[in-house]
């Protein structure tokens, strides 16, 4: 079974994120090898700014979910739930399936980062982030403004090095495994 990065950048509306009325503005996936968590293959970037988020969630969707029974991949992230919220409420209203929490979170293989972060982290949720174990450079705060601003290319390189971080935590993960089983 293919693992795939996967993560989403939103343009949210209030203080908090809220799927009903925040719109996907990127949907970032990218396919791994299993056993070293390296990329195959490069980094694909839907972009809502270049058609329409109904786009992009669309194309995302017939790509890896239109046969819902069948779960083929493992989604491999960072606070998965916060994705999987997102695309319940946006498959939801794009197609004429209802989806629930139950169809992305139970007996389905993921892999989510943050749980392993918050171990890191002593436990705590807080702080247990991305940017803390990783060279990831930024916090998402700055994507609506840059949205607003039309500075795609900003939002373009926070994605890519998220990405770059990401993998590189994933595979110093993966490659000390067996020492924790020793």
């Amino acid at each position: 079974m293919p693992a795939y990065y996967f993560d989403i950048e939103t343009y949210t509306v209030g203080k908090l994120p809220n799927p009903d009325i925040d719109r996907i503005i990127t949907i970032q996936f990218q396919k791994m090898d299993t056993r070293t968590g390296r990329p195959i293959g490069d980094l694909v970037v839907l972009k809502e700014w270049e058609s329409s988020e109904r786009d992009i969630v669309m194309r995302f969707y017939k790509q890896f979910f239109a046969n819902l029974d069948v779960w083929d991949f493992i989604p491999v992230g960072f606070n998965l739930n916060f994705e999987w919220e997102f695309l319940i409420a946006k498959f939801g209203k794009y197609t004429r399936r209802k989806f629930t929490s139950k169809d992305f979170h139970w007996g389905t293989p993921k892999i989510d980062l943050r749980d392993i972060a918050i171990l890191l982290n002593d436990g705590n949720f807080k702080g247990a982030t991305l940017q803390r174990f990783s060279r990831k450079v930024h916090t998402g705060a700055s994507i609506r403004q840059w949205y607003d601003n039309k500075e795609f290319g900003q939002i373009e390189s926070y994605v890519k090095n998220e990405n770059e971080a990401f993998l590189e935590l994933y595979q110093k993960i993966k490659g000390n495994i067996q020492k924790l089983l020793e």
